[in-house]
């Protein structure tokens, strides 16, 4: 199981080029796979290539895949600009707001931009002659990721079995409290009736259908055996080797949905108190599942 929160970095050299790539790929929980490359504008192509070598490892989540090159003597590419062309396009832009009596005051989003629009990719080589080593990056840093994901999913994990169990355990807990429901609402009922000075029997006809009433309204067998099967499939769905997380979040919804009807049907104090404690239990679970893949 892994996390879809992660980070990792490779890089490789391009030596017959004298350049150094450097590849950052991050990924955060999203119910959908979506892709974003950053690269050198000049290499146009590289990011449907890199979205290729992105199938298959991962299945959904935001991710962000961020090149960089530089020259083995220290130029980065992408951060480097003709400084002629950005005094005189300042210039001209000055003057421009000047004739319209607009104030004229650059700030650093401004020069970044100018910066982008105007850099100087002189010497840069296409990226499919480099393309072996941008691979080799790229492969570190999925490789540098997915070390990543792994072990936080480990520890996701772990801390969602512990929860489950917890649930479990109250779901027997309410199956306890519930067996002794009917027999408790007909001390209660014949109580009643004694004080109203209506001594009836406890066999009596109308006594009993008041009690079987009861019995089916209050009766949470059903809702306790759905719930201990979506315990099993949640376990069974942490130990899978598949991306699980969508299905654990239905699972969920399905849980909360047998919480509720049990906490509807029940009118003790100690079921309320374990239907309550269930939900929020449940809610941190949910919080958890968001970030499993």
């Amino acid at each position: 199981m892994r996390s879809m929160t992660g980070y990792g970095t490779g890089s490789a050299q391009a030596a017959e080029h004298g350049l150094q790539i450097e590849i950052e790929i991050t990924s955060v929980n999203r119910k959908t796979l979506d892709a974003f490359v950053s690269a050198p504008r000049e290499w146009s192509g590289l990011d449907q290539r890199c979205t290729e070598w992105l199938k298959g490892s991962f299945q959904r989540g935001r991710v962000n895949v961020q090149i960089k090159v530089q020259s083995t003597a220290g130029e980065q590419y992408g951060l480097t600009w003709d400084n002629r062309a950005m005094d005189e396009t300042l210039d001209r832009l000055k003057a421009f707001s000047e004739s319209r009596g607009l104030p004229f005051n650059p700030d650093t989003s401004l020069l970044v931009d100018l910066a982008k629009s105007l850099k100087d990719s002189s010497g840069l080589p296409d990226w499919s002659v480099i393309e072996e080593s941008i691979k080799a990056a790229f492969d570190q840093a999925l490789t540098d990721i997915h070390s990543m994901r792994t072990a936080e999913g480990d520890a996701l994990k772990k801390d969602l079995l512990e929860r489950i169990d917890a649930l479990d355990q109250l779901s027997t807990e309410i199956e306890t409290h519930a067996a002794g429901a009917v027999g408790k609402y007909k001390d209660a009922l014949l109580e009643r009736l004694k004080q109203l000075e209506l001594d009836l029997d406890p066999s009596d006809e109308r006594v009993l259908k008041e009690l079987a009433i009861f019995a089916d309204r209050c009766d949470v067998s059903e809702e306790m055996t759905r719930l201990k099967s979506h315990f099993k499939q949640f376990r069974e769905f942490l130990a899978a080797e598949e991306a699980t997380g969508r299905k654990m979040d239905f699972l969920c919804q399905e849980i909360h949905r047998e919480f509720n009807t049990t906490g509807s049907k029940s009118s003790q104090i100690e079921i309320t108190r374990a239907v309550i404690e269930g939900k929020n239990s449940l809610e941190r679970i949910r919080e958890q599942v968001q970030n499993v893949e």
